[in-house]
C-alpha cells in the first residue's frame, strides 16, 4: 500500500472516531467542556477530535470507553455493539502484547515486514509511550482481534 493510501486509511479511521465520538456526545447531551473537564482534556481537544483533526492515544480512547460505557471496536466504529463483555483494567499494554503475540505464535519480525508498526514502535511502547488509535487498529486487524482483546480491557 503507498504512503498515499495508508493516509487516506488513516483519515477514514479519524473520521470514523470523530462521528462516533459526536454520535455519544449528541445521545447523551453531554458538550465539549463538559466532556473534556470529565475525561482530563482540554475542549479544543475534543473539538479536533469530533472534526477528525486529531488521532487518540491508548490512555485517552480507554477513558472515553469508559466513560461511554463502550468498547472500543464500537468506539472506533469497527463495531455497532456498544458493550458486549464486563471491561476489566487493561494491564500495561506492551507486556500485554508480547503475550498476545506469543500466544498467537507471531513475531515482531512479522509483523513489521507484514503492517506498517514498525521496530522502533514496539522500542516506544517497551519505554511506556502510548500507541495511538491507527497502531492499534492496525495490529487488531492483523492479529483478527478486538481492540479491548488487544489492549486487555477483554480476556482473550
Amino acid at each position: 500500500m503507498t504512503r498515499i493510501r495508508y493516509l487516506y486509511a488513516d483519515m477514514e479511521e479519524q473520521l470514523k472516531l470523530g462521528e462516533r465520538l459526536t454520535e455519544l456526545l449528541t445521545t447523551k447531551n453531554i458538550d465539549n467542556k463538559t466532556f473534556a473537564e470529565n475525561i482530563g482534556v482540554n475542549v479544543s481537544t475534543v473539538g479536533r477530535w469530533r472534526n477528525g483533526q486529531k488521532y487518540m492515544r491508548l490512555s485517552q480512547i480507554v477513558k472515553i470507553a469508559d466513560y461511554f460505557d463502550c468498547s472500543l471496536d464500537f468506539l472506533s466504529g469497527r463495531s455497532d455493539v456498544a458493550l458486549d463483555f464486563q471491561p476489566q483494567k487493561p494491564p500495561a499494554f506492551y507486556p500485554h502484547l508480547r503475550t498476545l503475540l506469543k500466544n498467537k505464535g507471531i513475531t515482531r519480525t512479522q509483523i513489521n515486514r507484514d503492517t506498517r508498526v514498525k521496530s522502533s514502535h514496539f522500542v516506544d511502547w517497551k519505554n511506556g509511550l502510548d500507541p495511538h488509535i491507527f497502531s492499534l487498529i492496525e495490529l487488531a486487524d492483523y492479529l483478527d482481534i478486538s481492540l479491548d482483546i488487544l489492549i486487555g480491557r477483554e480476556k482473550f
